[in-house]
Parts: C-alpha cells; structure tokens; sequence
C-alpha cells in the first residue's frame, strides 16, 4: 500500500503541475514524488529533497517529517486556511505573446488516443 499523498508539486522532471508528494518511513524519511507523466520518483540527493521540502503545497493538515539530509533552517511552505467569507484575489492578466509551459505529454498522448478512437469508428461504419 503506498504512503498518503502530503501535496503536490511540479514535476521536477517534466515541469507537470500536481504531482502528488508523499514520504518514505523508511529510514531518513525522504520525500518522493509520483507525476501522471513521469511515474514513480524516489531520489534521495539532499538537492532535490530539499527543492520538494520548500516549493511543495502541502496539504492542509500534512505534517510531513523534516528528511534527515534538509537543513533545520529551512523553512517549508505552509498550507493557508481556506476561509469561504474571504474575497478571491484579483489575478494580474499575464502577457499572452508567449505560452508560459509547454504541454504535457500526457495531453499529446491523449489527442493521439482519440484520433485512434475516431479513426476506428470511421472504419467500423464502412
């Protein structure tokens, strides 16, 4: 049975956004990620246990366990309250000249499987 999902992250492999996060309770408790693109993660580099430790979004309630190779003075983000009385921010429109990520493959992969789909009813029908 897998560890619970802690938070999510951007893949640190193909950029993906909701990667869930979860923890080993093995020894040195590291964190690992498991992206719908990529799959399983385990690496246990202080680099990238330390990125995971501050940039992801824990869920509310998480309290993960410091990894044993990430630094006490680093400060993890904390979850916000959610309070359903309090207005929405006013995002800032960002500049469309450019498209900020690329698409996931699992997007191309989707299309592909349609159009796969589609082309196998055309045939059926004939």
């Amino acid at each position: 049975m897998s560890n619970p999902s802690l938070g999510t992250v951007a893949c640190p492999t193909c950029g993906a956004d909701g990667a869930d996060v979860r923890q080993s309770k093995r020894r040195g408790a590291h964190l690992y990620w498991q992206c719908a693109a990529c799959g399983l993660n385990q690496p246990t580099g202080a680099v990238i246990q330390e990125r995971l430790w501050r940039e992801t979004e824990w869920h509310t309630g998480a309290e993960p366990t410091r990894p044993a190779n990430v630094t006490a003075d680093l400060a993890r983000n904390t979850p916000t309250e959610f309070d359903p009385t309090e207005p929405e921010p006013e995002a800032e429109p960002e500049p469309s000249s450019q498209p900020s990520a690329r698409p996931s493959r699992a997007r191309g992969l989707g299309v592909l499987l349609l159009a796969s789909l589609g082309l196998g009813v055309f045939l059926s029908q004939r």
